[in-house]
């Protein structure tokens, strides 16, 4: 098997950041220990979903980590601490909740040495529910196993 076959057969490292939240519905009722649970379990759903479809090797890395290695959370920090941790890749996530009924998901694959997006989707879903983040997780993953499966020898990320 020649180096290039090997590269191939490896799934890509790739590091998921903490998901963010934008919330802009001023709706009156707190909803920030629900929306933090949503987000934690986002995050872990990606890592989880994405190192099952074989493609990637992903890593949830903890906010608490790069809270105190990155504290001011600026891109070029961000990048070492996932470079630090083996990554090729980085998944950046931020959901935006307009409304009680519309949210959406912006999610980027960003090349860890170069800082530039390899995958980039912006998602609508209709519910703040456990459901609805659920199956946005779901259409993401396909998004990203599906333009994976474009790119040549299915490895998005690994473009020189």
């Amino acid at each position: 098997m020649s180096q290039a076959d090997a590269a191939e057969a490896q799934p890509i490292r790739l590091a998921v950041l903490p998901i963010k939240l934008l919330d802009t519905s001023g709706e009156p009722v707190d909803q920030s220990r629900q929306h933090a649970e949503r987000m934690q379990r986002l995050a872990k759903d990606l890592a989880s979903d994405l190192t099952r479809s074989g493609r990637y090797q992903a890593t949830l890395l903890p906010a608490e980590r790069l809270l105190k290695d990155c504290p001011a959370g600026d891109a070029q920090c961000l990048l070492r601490a996932s470079r630090a941790q083996g990554a090729e890749l980085v998944l950046v996530g931020v959901v935006h909740k307009s409304s009680t009924l519309i949210l959406q998901l912006w999610a980027r694959l960003v090349d860890a040495r170069t800082g530039r997006d390899v995958f980039s989707r912006d998602l609508n879903f209709r519910g703040d529910t456990d459901e609805a983040w659920q199956r946005a997780e779901a259409f993401l993953v396909a998004q990203i196993r599906d333009a994976s499966a474009e790119e040549p020898a299915g490895d998005l990320g690994r473009r020189p």
